[in-house]
């Protein structure tokens, strides 16, 4: 009881992020632990080749899950802004735009996208035989349409991470996860199951936490409630002003982590996509580990730098130093353990190569170091050199993935993430050392 004394004390910010540190671990503790078991009950579900047609969708979904052009980042960051300074008004106002402004984008984003599936030749951009999956176009305008409403209402997570309260959003992610394993597990039990149920297994209860929890929310912050009325044009500039730099960055990072399954089933195989896919869920467990602890200081670092406090930044980021550290540790350990993990967790009936982990457990270690320095540049909003860097990554990326990819297969297409992703890791690196020493100028202090 004492240590938990001393683990919480400190001064109120510091406090806030430890409680939501805790929080986030229990919940993405509970969080890991669907994700690992959604991956066998749905291959219980579908085949090999299925299961890597519904990745590769999945990983097409994650675009319209970042196409709000960076409003929901802007929010985050001008709510911690306007609650810094006690100014409710303002903050309700801002909560205000951003949905109307969601509405607006989102819905004609979903009939477009509806327009252009219903055009295409879908089969042969995710390079799908029609005899295996012959009801792929209404697939994707289920997922399309259910992600982008869900979209619409997830904004309630930049309301809790832009009031330092990161482990709520955990919260409702990881609902919206848990409703879905026990409807896989049901369709299993059943024996009634396709990929088209499996895309709604996977996408409806989301939406069902999110709308259960948006009257919950302004229930308890009346203060932030959205209405209409309060729907301001001049906020919107300095939501988008920031907000489009977030926008850069989500979009290039789409294009560079999201793109990956959608070149594997191209270039190789849908088949080869459930391998890597099952690598990359297995070492996004320190990525998430890490996310928890990182995430409460976005919010926390907006905080102190408006006040001020860049000696509090200082000590956070030396702290960080060790976790860092352990992390690594911790990812050489999985690398070791996983032939015996994966043999527990999916059986042997998918082989998944050691140098597929050695790569992927680098490429992981990589993205970690980057994220480190990344979160507090987004908490003080000096991301042109990021958002610059990241969208010549995105550049970069596909030629490259695409030319490695076909002489090394999969292995080319994870060494050409671990690349790209290095340029940003040190540049992140090199900006906030200028920034806490005062000495960056140009496009490093913007």
């Amino acid at each position: 009881m004492q240590g938990l004394k001393n683990i919480l004390n400190g001064n109120q910010r510091s406090v806030l992020i430890k409680k939501n540190i805790i929080a986030s671990l229990i919940i993405k503790g509970w969080n890991s632990i669907v994700l690992f078991l959604l991956v066998p009950v749905t291959l219980l579900c579908l085949n090999q080749y299925e299961y890597g047609v519904w990745l590769t969708i999945s990983s097409v979904l994650v675009w319209i899950d970042q196409f709000d052009i960076g409003l929901g980042n802007g929010l985050r960051n001008k709510l911690a802004e306007s609650v810094a300074h006690n100014d409710f008004q303002r903050a309700r106002i801002l909560t205000s735009t951003t949905l109307v402004m969601l509405f607006i984008i989102v819905i004609p984003l979903i009939t477009f996208l509806i327009f252009i599936i219903k055009t295409i030749n879908c089969y042969y951009i995710f390079n799908v035989d029609p005899s295996y999956l012959p009801s792929l176009e209404s697939i994707l305008v289920l997922s399309v349409t259910l992600v982008g409403v869900t979209f619409i209402f997830k904004f309630i997570n930049s309301i809790y991470t832009g009031l330092q309260l990161p482990a709520i959003s955990n919260l409702l992610l990881t609902l919206g996860k848990t409703l879905s394993l026990i409807v896989i597990l049901w369709m299993a039990f059943i024996d009634n199951h396709s990929v088209l149920n499996i895309a709604l297994a996977y996408t409806a209860p989301t939406l069902f936490v999110y709308l259960l929890a948006y009257p919950v929310t302004f229930h308890y912050y009346k203060k932030l409630k959205p209405s209409i009325f309060l729907f301001r044009k001049d906020e919107l500039c300095g939501l988008f002003s920031l907000g489009l730099k977030f926008f850069y960055v989500q979009i290039a990072g789409v294009i560079i982590f999201a793109s990956s399954n959608l070149i594997i089933s191209k270039l190789i195989s849908p088949t080869e996509v459930t391998p890597y896919q099952i690598a990359y869920n297995y070492f996004c467990l320190p990525l998430m580990l890490f996310m928890l602890i990182v995430t409460p200081l976005w919010s926390a670092t907006t905080d102190a730098f408006h006040k001020g406090e860049w000696q509090w930044i200082k000590n956070v980021e030396k702290r960080m130093h060790q976790v860092l550290l352990a992390f690594l540790l911790f990812i050489v350990f999985m690398i070791i353990i996983a032939p015996f993990v994966f043999h527990i967790w999916i059986g042997d009936e998918i082989h998944i190569d050691m140098l597929l982990n050695i790569m992927m457990g680098f490429y992981i270690m990589v993205v970690i170091f980057s994220l480190c320095y990344a979160n507090i540049l987004f908490g003080i909003g000096k991301i042109n050199m990021l958002s610059t860097v990241t969208i010549i990554e995105a550049i970069v990326f596909l030629p490259l993935a695409v030319f490695l990819g076909r002489r090394f297969d999969t292995i080319g297409i994870v060494s050409a993430l671990i690349i790209v992703n290095s340029l940003c890791a040190v540049s992140n690196f090199i900006q906030y050392r200028k920034l806490s020493k005062g000495k960056a100028t140009g496009i490093w202090n913007k």
